[in-house]
């Protein structure tokens, strides 16, 4: 219990400090821009038996993020965090397990880390960071366990 509560606050802290280089004295949490809905589309939330060397997560939104938004994969068992590339285009075909958004056409985009591997067992959160912005990644839009 004290190593996964160690773990906790080792990703807090990771978050709170920001992924993007930037940052304010009270900086906010990275959300999108306004007026469009983010959802974590693969590894669907929730899903378990993913690869540990999972390479990319895929979202889906209501218009395309800008290229300043990536992914940024937090280890709740570790407390480690992997920071992901800028958005891209999605595999085609989307990797399974996916969520499927609860809006209507929904737009796919990728944030990848080829070299990213995690460990057995470990749960990942997954959550959205801003290049172009003082914001922290401190909202988890879903979690996956890995095999």
């Amino acid at each position: 219990m004290r190593r996964k509560m160690a773990g906790l606050f080792g990703v807090t802290a990771l978050l709170l400090a920001g992924c993007n280089g930037g940052g304010s004295s009270n900086p906010s949490p990275c959300t999108p821009p306004n007026g469009i809905r983010t959802v974590l589309v693969y590894p669907a939330p929730g899903s378990t038996g993913i690869p540990g060397n999972v390479g990319a997560v895929v979202f889906g939104s209501t218009a395309a993020l800008p290229s300043g938004f990536q992914a940024v994969l937090a280890n709740n068992t570790t407390g480690n965090s992997v920071v992901f590339n800028a958005v891209g285009s999605p595999p085609s075909p989307l990797p399974t397990p996916n969520a499927l958004p609860a809006f209507a056409n929904p737009v796919y985009q990728s944030s990848g880390n080829p070299g990213a591997v995690f460990f057995a067992g470990s749960t990942i959160s997954v959550y959205l960071n801003n290049l172009n912005s003082g914001c922290v990644p401190a909202t988890s839009l879903g979690s996956f366990r890995v095999q």
